[in-house]
């Protein structure tokens, strides 16, 4: 599986959700190589750990953004987050019970959310905060 490259399609507009989307795409890229590489199984572990702590960290950080300026998608964008943790968590628990592998078709799966709630719903929310940051204030 080929990794996924950064580039100006995949920004929202907001620095600080790009570079939050930046991270996880290379967090996504080190879990690829080393799945592919045939990496050590605990190597492997430790990148998906992080990976998901990074990506709850992120998405409770956009979770507090669409509160603070009173995001109309609030709930619709946090029921897409909720569902990736709740597959990703069972994932996580299923591979350090060594019961699930790191396939491609979960890298596959994995890219594809990522690049698909990039493109579609975060930049929805990276065109509102855009809009409240730049604007007159309410």
């Amino acid at each position: 599986m080929e990794t996924l490259q950064w580039n100006d399609s995949l920004s929202v507009g907001l620095t600080e959700i790009d570079n939050d989307h930046k991270k996880l795409v290379e967090m996504l890229n080190a879990l690829i190589v080393a799945s592919r590489d045939d990496t050590e199984r605990t190597r492997i572990g430790k990148i998906l750990d992080d990976l998901i702590s990074y990506t709850s960290w992120h998405f409770r950080h956009e979770e507090r953004l669409m509160q603070t300026y009173r995001y109309k998608g609030f709930m619709a964008h946090k029921k897409e987050h909720s569902g990736l943790i709740e597959q990703a968590g069972s994932l996580q628990q299923a591979f350090h019970a060594n019961q699930a592998e790191i396939t491609s078709e979960v890298l596959g799966f994995l890219q594809h959310w990522l690049t698909n709630h990039i493109l579609k719903t975060d930049l929805e929310l990276g065109t509102f905060l855009q809009q409240k940051l730049s604007g007159p204030a309410a």
